[in-house]
């Protein structure tokens, strides 16, 4: 797509799905912990403001609570307010709740998972019993962020997914950008150890880049999926997510991905839109909207 072509579907943007690591923030630990903001985010966020647009930022891991992610974020200066910060633990909890309404589902993960799926009534099994030999008749499988899976986690979830239970992961990336070190992601590796002992490839998953977080996002933004721009650092996660739901796909070249990745990313995949930095993305819109409105007068 040509900087034209570009600039014209930015003045018709009329929402931003933010990623936060590596777009907005960098660090070694999830959702911006002991990192800093990126050039031009916290602009960013306050353009999307001013501009009239709608904005939700997304952040592919489930260690934290939405509102404790909010929380941090403005601590460091990015103001966003705790409902437009989501998690694949958000999309997780509705799209199982809606799916499977009061069937008990097997969750591992902390905190940042166990919040939403309370919070919206799902009902969850009793980890603990379960390893003390209860047999619950699991209806689905849910792997987050859970440090602790070792081998009775994966021995009863493993019995519940033979006995015909479904497989959902909310992120299935090996890792998350980072500043200095490899900041590796847990419940891809889990998701992938329980197919390995199941002898099963069957698995859905819930986060980034799935259909079902394109439609949480479209419906917390309350704008179409045709009019939101998704920017991203990871073509495979952000980027694709939107071309195969016909959103607007850009990716900024300050975390996972680089100009190399985008040369070699296929046609399905390949972002529409590429920044060296979220400044870059402030300009654009700018110019985007001065045109737009000197065409409009």
């Amino acid at each position: 797509m040509t900087t034209a072509e570009n600039i014209k579907r930015l003045a018709h943007t009329n929402g931003v799905m933010f990623d936060i690591d590596g777009c907005l923030v960098i660090s070694d630990g999830p959702a911006g912990q002991d990192g800093r903001v990126l050039e031009g985010a916290a602009e960013a966020i306050e353009y999307m403001k001013s501009s009239g647009r709608k904005y939700c930022v997304y952040t592919n891991g489930t260690a934290q609570k939405p509102t404790d992610i909010a929380e941090h974020l403005r601590s460091m200066g990015i103001n966003v307010p705790d409902e437009l910060v989501l998690t694949p633990a958000v999309v997780a909890a509705e799209v199982i709740k809606d799916t499977y309404g009061d069937k008990p589902i097997m969750l591992f993960g902390g905190e940042g998972m166990l919040h939403d799926f309370k919070k919206r009534g799902v009902n969850l099994v009793d980890i603990e019993a379960a390893i003390k030999g209860s047999k619950p008749d699991v209806a689905a499988v849910v792997v987050g962020w859970d440090t602790d899976f070792g081998k009775n986690k994966i021995q009863i979830a493993a019995e519940a997914i033979l006995a015909g239970a479904d497989l959902y992961c909310t992120s299935f990336s090996p890792a998350f950008a980072s500043k200095d070190r490899l900041n590796v992601g847990v419940s891809g590796f889990i998701t992938a150890g329980l197919l390995f002992v199941t002898e099963t490839t069957k698995f859905e998953i819930l986060g980034k880049p799935s259909q079902h977080s394109m439609n949480i996002i479209s419906r917390v933004l309350d704008v179409p999926i045709p009019e939101i721009l998704v920017i991203g650092d990871d073509i495979i996660l952000e980027a694709s997510m939107a071309r195969k739901a016909g959103a607007f796909a850009g990716v900024v070249l300050t975390g996972t991905s680089k100009q190399k990745d985008v040369d070699a990313a296929s046609a399905d995949v390949a972002p529409e839109l590429v920044i060296q930095s979220m400044t870059e993305f402030v300009d654009l819109f700018t110019q985007a909207d001065a045109q737009y409105r000197q065409t409009a007068n």
